[in-house]
């Protein structure tokens, strides 16, 4: 009677032994429980050795398999694509962005800059994380029928325009974009600087003759273009939206500031700066 009792007892300790299922994680530990539910996101479950004591939760993307008491198993595989956060699927977004400028639109606060835009941007993932890219914009401005003071592009001696056209520049503005939450989610806030570089062409006639005293000499339309260059630094403020996995689009609002500027050197001695000038932009383009 007593070699029976100690052959059943030995059966079901042994049987106890192997009735648990054992939860794997993905840092290669390994819990011994009683699973309870597996759902979307997490799993419940209770301590082996305590059965009637409270339940633990653990989220599914910390598992790598569980395997049941029955022989039975589950995998979780874990990736950038498929892994999930508060309940969302998160996206394995790429370091690349390259965006048209469809439209962009910049003025300064003398009223010496009023252009219309368009153009492309390359931007490049620096880090780990997203915190840090280089991008690079590149712009087609466009100007209307004015000079760089607001007034008609060309003057004969009764101060009457005499000359229209439109003129256009070349923008290139590389710098740097810092995200602070990194830019791996939908919608992401960055804060930019750059270096701008504007390079363009007026007629003479603005270049020589002093609009805001009508003094100096008026060339005329014979005496042709000249040539300028602006430079200055820029502080950018974006929105910006992955609209899916490859579709991105930007809101961009930046606050340029020159810091060398040819354009009013004519021989009537203008030589102020151009003031300060707000800059929009919007970019749609692809992510990769």
């Amino acid at each position: 009677m007593r070699s029976i009792t100690l052959l059943t007892t030995m059966l079901l300790v042994s049987h106890f032994a192997h009735a648990q299922d054992k939860i794997y994680k993905a840092d290669g530990s390994i819990i011994n429980a009683k699973v309870k539910t597996v759902g979307a996101n997490t799993v419940t479950y209770k301590k082996y050795d305590n059965p009637t004591g409270p339940d633990y939760t653990i989220l599914k993307k910390e598992i790598s398999s569980i395997v049941y008491e029955t022989g039975g198993q589950d995998n979780f595989k874990q990736d950038d694509d498929k892994s999930t956060k508060y309940g969302r699927k998160r996206i394995n977004y790429g370091k690349n962005i390259f965006c048209v400028i469809p439209g962009a639109y910049s003025a300064s606060l003398d009223g010496t800059i009023n252009d219309a835009a368009i153009g492309i941007s390359y931007e490049r993932q620096l880090d780990k994380f997203g915190h840090i890219s280089f991008y690079m914009p590149i712009l087609i401005n466009f100007t209307s029928n004015k000079d760089f003071r607001d007034y008609d592009y060309a003057y004969n001696t009764g101060g009457t325009a005499t000359n229209f056209g439109s003129y256009h520049s070349y923008t290139f503005m590389p710098g740097v974009k810092f995200y602070p939450a990194g830019n791996k989610e939908k919608v992401r806030y960055s804060l930019g600087a750059s270096f701008f570089a504007s390079f363009g062409k007026e007629p003479y006639s603005v270049y020589d003759y002093n609009n805001y005293n009508n003094t100096g000499t008026y060339a005329g339309p014979a005496a042709g273009d000249y040539n300028y260059a602006l430079y200055g630094l820029m502080i950018s403020n974006s929105v910006n939206v992955s609209v899916t996995k490859n579709i991105f689009m930007s809101i961009d609002l930046s606050t340029g500031f020159p810091v060398s500027d040819n354009r009013h050197a004519g021989s009537d001695e203008i030589d102020e700066l151009v003031s300060p000038f707000i800059q929009f932009a919007f970019k749609v383009g692809y992510r990769f």
